[in-house]
């Protein structure tokens, strides 16, 4: 288990658009979250995307993608059908969007993990700047998501029993991070040219939390990625 094989991993897993590309066509980000495991021998690493696909359907727009990686798994690294979540459903007065997946304006409330959870008053309407929308028009999908993730980004994002069936049970939690600098893959800056995931890459080999010092800021909020906010 060296820093080096762990890079090799994640930079073929990009290769083959297998790992989080925080701006990739047809996707709007909503928020992200990292987790990192080890032991003497084992290493996994494991990363949230929540945000809405264009090619989704209702709530199916909405997902949080486990992307998963490490030595010591069940399963090939990266991504599977199954690592797609989906944490919203309708309201209990039916449909939260349209066909063209615009929040109905008689939609009234949305169910997260099946806990009912209010709707913002959408008249009158502003993004999330603050700003007043064109006249009449609703929220999308991935606005109403970035406003649920203010106040409801825990439940959104995985469980500790979805992030287990994924990364084995017995192996230690290390790091857990909610913001981190993260290589523009649509430039082609791979993993490993990443001073974030060199430095985690340490962690992982070495077990030396203090090995990840970041120097440059956080981009991992969806504004920072203008070709999907």
């Amino acid at each position: 288990m060296t820093t080096q094989a762990i890079l090799d991993q994640l930079d073929a897993c990009a290769e083959r658009l297998a790992f989080p590309m925080l701006d990739a066509p047809g996707f709007r980000l909503a928020a992200v979250r990292l987790h990192a495991y080890r032991d003497e021998a084992r290493w996994a690493l494991l990363i949230e995307t929540l945000g809405c696909h264009e090619f989704g359907a209702g709530h199916k727009a909405i997902d949080n993608c486990l992307h998963v990686y490490g030595n010591g798994l069940h399963r090939p690294p990266g991504v599977l059908a199954e690592d797609y979540l989906f944490p919203t459903a309708d309201g209990d007065e039916g449909p939260t969007f349209d066909d063209r997946q615009y929040v109905r304006r008689t939609a009234r409330t949305v169910r997260i993990r099946g806990r009912s959870v209010p709707l913002p008053d959408q008249s009158p309407l502003y993004d999330l700047e603050g700003r007043p929308l064109a006249y009449g028009r609703q929220w999308r999908d991935y606005e109403l998501l970035r406003w649920l993730v203010a106040e409801h980004r825990a439940d959104l994002l995985s469980t500790e029993a979805e992030r287990r069936a994924r990364v084995p049970a017995e192996l230690p939690q290390v790091l857990t991070l909610d913001a981190w600098h993260h290589p523009d893959l649509g430039s082609e800056v791979l993993p490993s040219a990443s001073g974030t995931f060199s430095q985690l890459a340490e962690v992982l080999a070495t077990g030396d939390v203090s090995r990840y010092r970041p120097t440059q800021p956080p981009n991992t909020h969806w504004s920072c990625w203008p070709a999907g906010a």
